[in-house]
């Protein structure tokens, strides 16, 4: 019998029966999953999809024809001597990336094969990403290209297609399984499942969730669409693939009944019931989860079985994989054995745990990053010979992995893209820039804007963003609070396009308000501070309008989880108290109390006092366990999107170099501009001004010029010039350029175009300072 593995992988055998004889009804099965894996589109494609479902049903027809008959067709096993090699391909957290972008590269990243730090690089893109699987897919024999998840939310093509594009790249470039997420709910259950039934043509997997039944009216159709588990027969190796979807971000789970129709299963009883299910029919055993490093750790912890885990979440590459031992949570010293703790089923209603002793075993466990920017790729030597595994083998576990090698591929400017997969995209693309004004500019940043903080505390980008919020026209309330992970995405330095608001806000999320006592807003801290202890003392919120000290080692009471908010101040003294030597100069010499930066102390706050509060409506409605929002009955959704308050503060701003007035000095030549403002700054003038790669001024009289700052111009120009990139000649080119003018147009803009800088708040100042690191 032929083996059927999903559409997309490695060539399949041509005629290698498995290592025991198949039943009527695993045969069947086996048609039944390769009617799954055939691909939605393309028409290309079809006559190949047509000869696999062909073949798939008549395989199953003929073996339930022998099972009707009484009759058992005999096939001899297929024997997998000595080592066995098996490749994963391992993509995660692509979160609509399917674009290439640009990206400011950290010290990580360009560690990692990226590019040089602090450059700018072009990163990223699906056809990049397949071209990179399709050549190690050529590589390989027994391969699996496995997908961990989130591949919904963080790009615009996912706000105006809902996930439509997501699924059908990820069919085209071949991908074998992947799992659901917490980010794929994002349009809620409904639009998760209508995409996936209408474009998913492979296995999509999460052993972790009970879903609703389909039929009852209302219901999603994902009860008819995940599977916890599918099985591929790779040349003869069997290798079974288990998905774990995410449970901590989606706390809206915990709830019953909630409204994605899921109940959340415990992840150590999970795992261990589906590997106990498949070990006696399959080599190898793979887990694909969505649960986090520390989640996957202790799942692989307290169960025995696993070969590999593929995780994701953390939006982290673990180079090289961690070897974690299974089976070594606990230990029992009387019989001199670990053991797992599972549920007793015979006493269920009780909770009362059983043990089961089993030996430690080393578990692959591997991470490979996030935003389409790496491939990964896990080469696996496989064994079950005796010989090679030692005395504690138990056959049970079939194959072991006796070694492995991973790889890291950097999805860069430098790899080719998969023509198929470009050609999937571009009708998407054409309707972004139909949709949506993507590439209007809003402002200017220099240096751009980190989202994270060297310290630990508040962040620029989220000090900027918290003060959009803080000072919306009819919104300005006394502070504003928004999650540090609801920030997606570095502003680059250079031109900053409506696109980047996307990337750094995907979620079209709206600011509420709502009153707060002095009581609940340390409520409110306090529970920022524990989540941030847990998080490496990492602060996971971003405010203006308050300054909070979180001491990550403190406890409020014995055997509470650390984090406290130990000073909290909303609102500046008044009459204003200066603070030129710090925290000394303020009443009480309080820590945290001092605004260096604007020089003067700040007040503590009333318990019972009242406090109104701008946040996201996605924390006021309790996510991230925002309880204490949750609670609130005096919320007030402005629908007013974050993200457009965000583009309308940096619009308000003045450009580059503008005086207090917003006005830019004029100017008739460079010598003005030099004189009033630094040699930083050039004479931007229609009339004046020399087209070229590097945009210059003449000699030409200028009669109303205005000093911008030379690099505004030189990257506008440059982001200009983009239009032109595709032309198909040289002269073509030279004449779009022509006709756009891009220096004569970038000096006009970068007269108006906001600075992104100091004057509106791109910079940390302290407000939120993290203690015990």
């Amino acid at each position: 019998m032929k083996s059927h593995k999903a559409m997309g992988a490695a060539p399949e055998a041509t005629t290698l029966p498995s290592e025991a004889p198949l039943s009527p009804a695993r045969v069947a099965t086996s048609a039944t999953a390769s009617l799954r894996a055939a691909p939605a589109t393309p028409a290309t494609r079809a006559t190949s999809v047509a000869s696999r479902v062909s073949r798939a049903l008549l395989a199953g027809a003929v073996a339930l024809g022998l099972g009707a008959a009484g009759c058992e067709q005999e096939q001899p096993p297929t024997r997998l001597v000595g080592q066995v090699h098996l490749t994963l391909l391992h993509t995660s957290d692509i979160h609509s990336r399917l674009f290439p972008y640009n990206l400011q590269l950290g010290q990580v990243d360009a560690g990692l094969g990226l590019g040089e730090a602090t450059s700018i690089a072009n990163v990223g893109g699906a056809a990049r990403m397949s071209h990179i699987i399709g050549r190690e897919r050529a590589r390989s024999s027994r391969v699996l290209h496995l997908d961990g998840g989130d591949c919904f939310q963080g790009a615009p093509i996912f706000n105006f297609y809902s996930g439509e594009a997501e699924i059908r790249t990820l069919g085209a470039m071949g991908v074998d399984a992947m799992i659901v997420a917490n980010h794929e709910f994002d349009r809620g259950a409904l639009n998760l499942g209508i995409q996936l039934q209408h474009h998913a043509g492979f296995p999509i997997l999460a052993a972790n969730y009970q879903l609703e039944d389909p039929a009852q009216p209302g219901a999603s159709p994902l009860g008819a669409i995940l599977q916890p588990f599918t099985v591929f027969d790779l040349e003869g190796l069997r290798v079974g693939v288990i998905g774990m979807g995410n449970l901590s971000s989606l706390t809206s789970i915990f709830e019953s009944p909630n409204r994605l129709g899921i109940t959340p299963l415990n992840t150590t009883e999970v795992a261990q019931f589906y590997v106990d299910l498949l070990r006696p029919t399959v080599d190898v055993i793979v887990f694909v989860t969505h649960l986090g490093l520390d989640v996957d750790e202790h799942m692989i912890e307290t169960t025995t079985g696993i070969d590999v885990v593929l995780g994701g979440h953390n939006h982290i590459v673990l180079q090289p994989p961690k070897r974690v031992r299974d089976c070594s949570r606990y230990y029992d010293e009387e019989k001199q054995s670990h053991y797992i703790l599972l549920n007793d089923e015979r006493s269920p209603e009780q909770g009362e745990k059983r043990r089961r002793y089993c030996s430690p075993r080393d578990v692959v466990l591997a991470h490979s990053g996030a935003f389409a920017k790496f491939v990964g790729r896990l080469d696996l030597v496989l064994s079950k010979d005796p010989s090679e595994l030692g005395a504690a083998h138990d056959p049970l576990n079939g194959f072991e992995v006796v070694s492995d090698r991973y790889e890291l591929f950097p999805v860069t400017e430098s790899v080719p893209a998969d023509p198929i997969v470009a050609s999937v995209l571009e009708p998407y693309g054409q309707g972004l820039d139909a949709l949506a004004n993507l590439d209007l500019l809003v402002g200017y940043a220099l240096d751009g804007s980190r989202r994270v903080s060297t310290s630990g505390g508040d962040s620029p980008l989220g000090n900027l963003i918290a003060a959009a919020m803080w000072l919306r026209l009819g919104i300005q309330t006394d502070f504003a609070l928004t999650n540090t992970t609801g920030i997606r995405a570095d502003l680059v330095p250079g031109p900053v396009t409506v696109e980047q608001m996307f990337n750094i806000f995907p979620f079209d999320n709206s600011i509420s308000k709502m009153q707060l006592s002095g009581l609940e807003v340390q409520d409110l801290f306090d529970f920022v501070a524990r989540r941030s202890s847990g998080r490496g003392c990492v602060s996971q919120a971003q405010i203006a309008g308050a300054r909070v000290v979180i001491d990550c080692t403190a406890r409020p009471s014995p055997g509470a989880a650390p984090g406290v908010a130990t000073h909290v101040y909303i609102g500046a003294h008044e009459p204003r108290i200066a603070c030129p030597s710090g925290d000394a100069d303020c009443p009480g010499g309080a820590v945290g109390s001092c605004d260096v930066e604007a020089n003067r102390c700040w007040q503590p706050i009333d318990p019972i006092a009242t406090y109104e509060l701008a946040t996201s409506n996605y924390l006021a409605q309790g996510g991230s366990g925002f309880r204490v929002l949750q609670r609130n009955t005096t919320q007030f959704d402005t629908q007013v999107q974050q993200r457009d308050a965000l583009i309308d503060y940096i619009r308000a701003g003045g450009p580059c170099g503008a005086g207090a007035d917003g006005k830019l000095p004029t100017c008739r030549v460079d010598g003005d501009c030099e004189e009033a403002l630094g040699e930083d700054y050039v004479c931007a003038c229609p009339e004046s001004v020399v087209e070229g790669p590097v945009c210059r001024t003449g000699d030409a009289p200028c009669s109303a010029g205005a000093c911008v700052l030379a690099r505004c111009r030189d990257d506008v120009a440059a982001y200009q010039r983009d239009v032109c990139a595709a032309a198909p000649t040289a002269e073509v080119r030279r004449q779009c350029e022509s006709a756009l003018a891009p220096c004569s147009a970038a000096g006009e803009q970068c007269k108006y175009l906001a600075c992104v800088d100091r004057r509106l708040g791109n910079f940390s100042d302290g407000r939120l300072r993290m203690v015990g690191q």
